[in-house]
């Protein structure tokens, strides 16, 4: 579990940088030349992108991460009850 939350924070904390690196930057659009806007908008257009791509990545990461504490789960369920039907007909 704590690699699921430590995995969102991760991708908070990305997601943050690159949404601020999109919307933050100040363009003057009365100064700057074509080239210039251009390159502002494929900058902002990377940044979300990369926002994006980070969430991405978690939320499959977090269901990698939750199936395989699932399977942990009943592996340990079932060895548990095995256990305990193995122990009560050694001992009755």
């Amino acid at each position: 579990m704590k690699a699921i939350v430590r995995n969102i924070l991760l991708a908070c904390i990305i997601s943050m940088f690159a949404f601020f690196g999109a919307v933050g930057r100040k363009h003057t659009s009365d100064k700057m030349t074509d080239a210039q806007k251009a390159e502002a908008r494929k900058e902002t257009i990377t940044c979300l992108a990369v926002a994006f791509l980070a969430c991405g990545a978690c939320a499959w990461r977090c269901n990698v991460l939750y199936k395989r504490l699932n399977e942990e789960r009943e592996y340990k369920r079932r060895f548990n009850e095995y256990s305990r039907n193995s122990a009560f007909n050694r001992r009755y």
